[in-house]
C-alpha cells in the first residue's frame, strides 16, 4: 500500500478544509465576541497562578489564530483520514475516486453525527466540527463533503 499517496492526499485536501473551518471560527469569534472572552476567562480560572493579561487581551490572539490553527489541525486530522481513505478505498462505493470520497465523507458525518448523539462532545473537536451552534451543522456537513470530494480528486492526480 502507497502510505504517502494517502498522507499526501489527506494533507493537501486537509489543508483546503482547515482553511474554510478557519473562516468560520473567525466569523464565529467575531459574532461571538462576548462569550469567547467568557471562555477564555473561564480558561484563566483553571490555572491556580495569576495571570498578567486578561481574557481581553488575549481575544484578538485568538482572533487571530483562527484561521493558521485550523489549518494545521487540517493537515493532522487530513493526513490521519487521508490513510483511512486509502486502506477503505477499494470497499468505498463509487465509480470513481471523486465519487468515493464524498462516499467516505458521509460515512464520516453519519458517525461523527451518531458520536455527538451518544456522546455530546465526544472529541469532535478533534475533526474540527463545531458542535456549540446548532446553525453551523450544514456549514460543517457542506465542508465534509468537499473534504472528500478533494480526497478523491487529489488521489487521482497524486496517483499519477
Amino acid at each position: 500500500m502507497k502510505w504517502g499517496l494517502g498522507i499526501k492526499t489527506g494533507i493537501v485536501a486537509g489543508a483546503v478544509y482547515g482553511f474554510l473551518a478557519g473562516i468560520v471560527a473567525t466569523v464565529v469569534t467575531i459574532l461571538m465576541r462576548e462569550e469567547i472572552i467568557k471562555q477564555i476567562q473561564a480558561q484563566f480560572a483553571r490555572i491556580p497562578q495569576d495571570i498578567p493579561i486578561t481574557a481581553e487581551q488575549v481575544y484578538p490572539i485568538t482572533v487571530a489564530m483562527s484561521i493558521p490553527g485550523s489549518i494545521i489541525g487540517g493537515l493532522i486530522v487530513g493526513a490521519v483520514l487521508g490513510i483511512v481513505f486509502l486502506v477503505l478505498y477499494g470497499e468505498l462505493l463509487g465509480k470513481d475516486s471523486k465519487r468515493k470520497g464524498i462516499f467516505f465523507a458521509v460515512l464520516l458525518i453519519v458517525g461523527t453525527g451518531l458520536a455527538e448523539l451518544a456522546f455530546p462532545g465526544s472529541g469532535l473537536s478533534l475533526i474540527m466540527i463545531q458542535t456549540r451552534y446548532i446553525l453551523l451543522t450544514p456549514v460543517n456537513i457542506l465542508f465534509f463533503l468537499v473534504f472528500g470530494y478533494l480526497l478523491g480528486k487529489f488521489y487521482d492526480r497524486f496517483k499519477k
